[in-house]
């Protein structure tokens, strides 16, 4: 699967390079960043000691190229924790977008989104996921636009560390985007379904969630931003022969920043929250301070 992966990667770059000297269908985009989050949900450990939220640098970079009907995305990145390099993950992906007017005014769409990721560690693959996400969107006017989303995934986990984990995931959402009086504030408030469906019931669960994120210009090259995420998951099997009962969590973060714009292409950001998993199995709980500074290019 890896050569299937930098195969599929290498081909969209050389794709991707014989467009480049056609202007503005072509773009670089990607973000670097250093905070503090969470580590990844498969980083497996059996004490309720463990510290879940670490220091770490992330990074990205992807090239877009435009076909006219689909956009096409080729991208690689590196999640880094310093503390511990068995969490360390790199990621490489390749995506496209596609949109299907319903109506004349286009205000109606459909939006297929396939994409596939392979995500490796340093002692090889973590796991590769093909994902469909479809959407149907509506722009009722210049202020409110709602959309109707599903998105089917399956992961395919390496059993190095344990065995279990392969799933199927299922994400349903309905997303309402507002902008007061069509000003520089822009809210969009989400109502979430979470499945998934894993080889081993432990790791299988049914949940749902909100999200609310706000944004807006307090002058032409300075943002402020918002984000509230809540999500409830209910497992369908006992945990471990440690906890003998069926997982059950609730998970929150809220964090808040600010994003200045230095040029056409790159900004600075920053921000800060807090982020928390309340669940009955002690080595999945955690709760403490997140953060991140980093540069956007667009």
């Amino acid at each position: 699967m890896k050569r299937i992966a930098l195969a599929a990667t290498l081909a969209s770059a050389v794709a991707l390079q014989s467009a480049w000297a056609q202007e503005g269908r072509v773009w670089v985009d990607g973000e670097l960043s250093y905070g503090l989050d969470v580590v990844p949900p498969d980083v497996v450990d059996t004490s309720p000691e463990q510290d879940r939220i670490r220091s770490g640098f992330d990074g990205e970079i992807g090239v877009n190229y435009d076909l006219g009907p689909a956009i096409v995305r080729a991208s690689a990145g590196a999640r880094i924790f310093p503390s511990e390099s068995d969490f360390n993950r790199y990621p490489l992906a390749i995506a496209a977008r596609f949109d299907v007017p319903l109506t004349s005014d286009n205000r109606t769409r459909l939006r297929f989104q396939p994409s596939y990721e392979y995500v490796f560690g340093n002692d090889g693959r973590v796991f590769d996921r093909p994902r469909l996400d479809t959407q149907l969107i509506h722009r009722h006017n210049p202020e409110h636009t709602t959309t109707l989303r599903l998105r089917y995934g399956y992961r395919n986990q390496t059993e190095r560390r344990f065995s279990g984990y392969d799933q199927s995931e299922w994400l349903g959402e309905v997303r309402h985007f507002w902008r007061p009086n069509g000003g520089p504030t822009r809210i969009t408030g989400s109502l979430l379904g979470l499945r998934a469906n894993a080889d081993d019931d432990r790791f299988s669960y049914n949940g749902y969630g909100a999200q609310l994120i706000a944004r807006t210009d307090l002058r032409d090259d300075l943002q402020a931003y918002g984000r509230v995420y809540f999500a409830h998951r209910d497992y369908k099997a006992p945990f471990s022969s440690l906890y003998p009962y069926d997982r059950s969590d609730n998970t929150l973060r809220v964090t808040a920043g600010l994003e200045k714009r230095l040029n056409e292409r790159f900004s600075l950001f920053g921000e800060a929250g807090y982020a928390r998993n309340n669940s009955n199995v002690p080595t999945r709980q955690y709760d403490g301070f997140v953060g991140r500074i980093g540069i956007i290019l667009r």
